[in-house]
């Protein structure tokens, strides 16, 4: 099987859509699969993607390569949901839309978000079919989908699978017999991912600057987007919170294990997830998990239980939270085991990825 897979930038870029997009390659190139991956060049600000559109060198590429399938990751949306219309006269091959968020369900300036509904419903109903990375994002779509389709069942009619990201990347790094290095005097709290407004950071900060007095510190690890990172070092310091907060950085994979071992709870109480691979990791190491309620964190988190979820802005009541964990070590305890628990019965790359893999070799195998 030939496989064509349309990503923004480089296939490296940190980030766990991009992490979802590797390991499908290195899964389908070790079945014997041949994979192109072609890249278009992502522009800031968002509307600057429509020029993508106008680029005919996928095209070019694409009837080059004679694939018998075409995956593209729906972050391209603005430079694609054009571009297919050629691309589908002039290349026989399925196109698969690869989800892991849609654009147009988070928080944005009124016409910015407009823009993203037309152009996401346009992309997503030009697909031939869809690869999900949880039960959240194949209802968004099919949402989006059933809206666009004026009360028809097209959307419903096209094939799909579910694929849950692996929680466990991280196993060959972890020495066995180690357990996380625990501090009953201080909650160790975790931010670990970009540093961008969706993530949330910012709700952490004010609502750590409610409990002030209380006993916490705060680790900050991920790539920064400067703008938002001088904001956010701005509140903290404004808070009066810079001796107790510490900035990681990017850190390497190797890196993660011996951070995760040395926290009590990861926070990172995003705005909308599609699913968190960051959570399911954390879960494994036996940390509870603070999230965002909307989105697929909600398919790992069961609140109240393995960590809390919350409503994006409320600061007050992520606050009442992390105060209730420091008050009862032994609730952080439970959640703790049960976040064990929970990651157990969540899927390992392997399987997930085997699910695509057979997905794909079925739909082109119907199409011949």
């Amino acid at each position: 099987m030939r496989v064509l897979l349309i990503v923004y930038g480089s296939l490296e870029t940190l980030s766990g859509g991009y992490l979802y997009d590797r390991t499908l390659v290195r899964r389908l190139e070790t079945e014997g699969h041949e994979v192109q991956v072609v890249s278009q060049t992502p522009r800031t600000p968002y509307l600057a993607n429509l020029a993508g559109n106008a680029d005919p060198s996928l095209i070019r590429k694409a009837v080059a390569w004679r694939p018998d399938v075409i995956v593209e990751d729906e972050l391209n949306h603005p430079s694609l949901f054009l571009l297919n219309r050629i691309l589908g006269r002039r290349v026989p091959a399925p196109r698969i839309g690869l989800v892991h968020h849609l654009k147009s369900i988070e928080e944005g300036p009124t016409l910015k978000q407009a823009a993203a509904r037309y152009m996401e419903k346009s992309f997503l109903a030009g697909m031939d079919g869809y690869i999900f990375n949880s039960e959240f994002t194949r209802q968004s779509v099919r949402a989006v989908l059933d809206f666009s389709t004026a009360g028809t069942n097209e959307s419903l009619e096209k094939p799909f699978v579910v694929a849950l990201p692996g929680k466990d990347r991280l196993a060959d790094l972890t020495v066995p017999g180690v357990t996380r290095v625990r501090d009953s005097g201080v909650l160790r709290l975790l931010f670990l991912g970009n540093v961008i407004p969706r993530k949330g950071l910012h709700l952490l900060i004010a609502a750590l600057g409610r409990i002030a007095a209380r006993p916490w510190s705060l680790s900050i690890a991920g790539g920064e987007d400067p703008g938002y990172g001088a904001k956010i070092r701005s509140q903290i310091r404004e808070s009066g919170l810079e001796s107790r907060v510490t900035w990681l950085g990017s850190v390497e994979d190797a890196e993660l294990p011996g951070i995760f071992q040395n926290h009590d709870v990861l926070t990172v109480p995003s705005q909308c997830e599609g699913f968190g691979i960051v959570y399911a990791e954390a879960l494994s190491f036996g940390l509870p998990v603070i999230a965002g309620e909307l989105g697929g964190a909600g398919e790992l988190v069961n609140s109240g239980e393995n960590g809390f979820l919350i409503r994006w802005g409320d600061s007050e009541g992520l606050a009442g939270y992390l105060s209730r964990l420091i008050d009862t070590p032994e609730l952080l305890a439970a959640m703790s085991r049960k976040a064990r628990a929970k990651a157990k019965i969540l899927p390992a790359w392997d399987e997930s990825m085997g699910k695509i893999v057979q997905f794909l070799t079925n739909l082109t195998r119907r199409r011949a």
